[in-house]
């Protein structure tokens, strides 16, 4: 451990750690839903919306703004990205009208998704040869960072005083001065050529959509885990809210040492490889976690957890490297697109849950492993001399 922290740039640190600070808004968001709704006496359906335009614009918009990163490689882009994230989520809880609620919750994603191709992308540059190294501090980070933002908020609510909510610019303000320091102490960028629509399209081939699909079905499953555990628990076995919430926290918490091992494993053993041992054991788990009693829900929620997350950096090292012209367009769509889809796999399951009840979800949640699986099977990953070859 302490070798790790001697060997990796202190760039890299301040930019994970500007990435924990950008992903506190969307975990503080979810604890503040129940403040918008009684303040401004919102239905469900509105309340949802909230989340869904912080979804849409954090999401969906970061492979475009990947790509202008590729074009333009601008370092101020990650402090703006974070002030702007903070500071919009700070707006959205002080202002009294709904319309502008959701604007300001729009702008707060789009500055999340502002920082995310660009800092994903200077964390590839500086790491050197430890991609995957940089790429596990950079993702556990913002795991670290929606968890603290769901306890920050909870404390800034329990206080009872719209003043108090001025405190969440503090961090994102720190953050944002830490962030523009790092863009002025970096070195200027002599040799990017321009990324032109040919080259792009170019490394986008079948080994690139194969990898994607495998991103959709492991975010369809990681955000289906947790949107349905507790709903099984609760609304189905009418257990515990308190064991519900218990089981995702295990689970949550497991994910950061998933995110580490499976940078450190893909430097040491390839990307693809550790996608391929990592979602192979995910359909036995889930299939079993029905099953489950006592103590072993939680041994299976976080082993699937682990195994998940380690999928998550590797597929991060993985698309860089298929997509070496183009990192922070790969970058927005690896961390953009699977939070996206994501959201619209959750969708999906809802409707099987409606049709065939909750108890089949976890059988889906056991089956999208495998097509995970051989999707990954197909995927072709470039050694280092290739991808600079194709670089160049």
């Amino acid at each position: 451990m302490f070798d790790m922290v001697r060997t990796v740039p202190k760039q890299i640190w301040l930019i994970a750690l500007g990435h924990g600070v950008t992903d506190l808004a969307p975990g503080a968001l979810y604890v503040a839903l129940p403040f918008f709704k009684a303040k401004l006496g919102l239905s469900y359906a509105e309340v949802s919306a909230i989340v869904l335009m912080q979804n849409i614009t954090a999401s969906l918009t970061q492979p475009l703004l990947g790509y202008y990163s590729d074009r333009i490689p601008r370092a101020w882009i990650m402090p703006a990205g974070c002030l702007l994230c903070g500071l919009a989520l700070l707006a959205s809880l002080e202002v009294h009208n709904y319309y502008l609620v959701l604007l300001f919750t729009a702008l707060s994603g789009l500055g999340n998704a502002a920082f995310h191709p660009e800092g994903a992308k200077l964390v590839n540059r500086l790491s050197g040869k430890s991609i995957g190294k940089g790429a596990s501090l950079f993702s556990v980070w913002g795991s670290i960072g929606v968890a603290v933002g769901t306890v920050f908020m909870a404390f800034l609510l329990s206080t009872g005083t719209e003043t108090q909510f001025y405190l969440l610019a503090v961090p994102f303000l720190l953050s944002g001065a830490l962030l523009t320091y790092v863009a002025l102490s970096l070195p200027p960028v002599t040799a990017v050529a321009q990324t032109s629509l040919s080259k792009l399209k170019a490394s986008v081939n079948w080994s690139v959509l194969a990898l994607l699909g495998m991103v959709a079905a492991r975010a369809t499953v990681s955000s289906g885990i947790s949107a349905f555990v507790p709903l099984y628990y609760v609304s189905y076995l009418n257990g515990s809210p308190i064991y519900a919430s218990s089981l995702l926290t295990v689970y949550m918490a497991a994910g950061a040492a998933g995110t580490l091992v499976g940078g450190f494993m893909s430097d040491k053993y390839g990307s693809k490889a550790v996608m391929i041992y990592s979602v192979v054991p995910l359909a036995f788990l889930l299939y079993a976690f029905r099953f489950a009693d006592g103590i072993w829900p939680f041994v299976i929620l976080a082993a699937s957890s682990i195994l998940l997350s380690a999928t998550f950096t590797s597929s991060l090292v993985l698309i860089q490297k298929m997509m070496p012209g183009n990192i922070g367009m790969a970058s927005g769509l690896n961390l953009g697109f699977s939070v996206g889809l994501g959201t619209l796999g959750v969708l999906a399951l809802g409707r099987v849950a409606d049709l065939y009840g909750i108890p089949v979800i976890f059988d889906v949640l056991a089956f999208l492993p495998v097509v995970a699986f051989i999707l990954t099977l197909v995927i072709h990953e470039p050694q280092s001399e290739e991808a600079l070859g194709n670089e160049a």
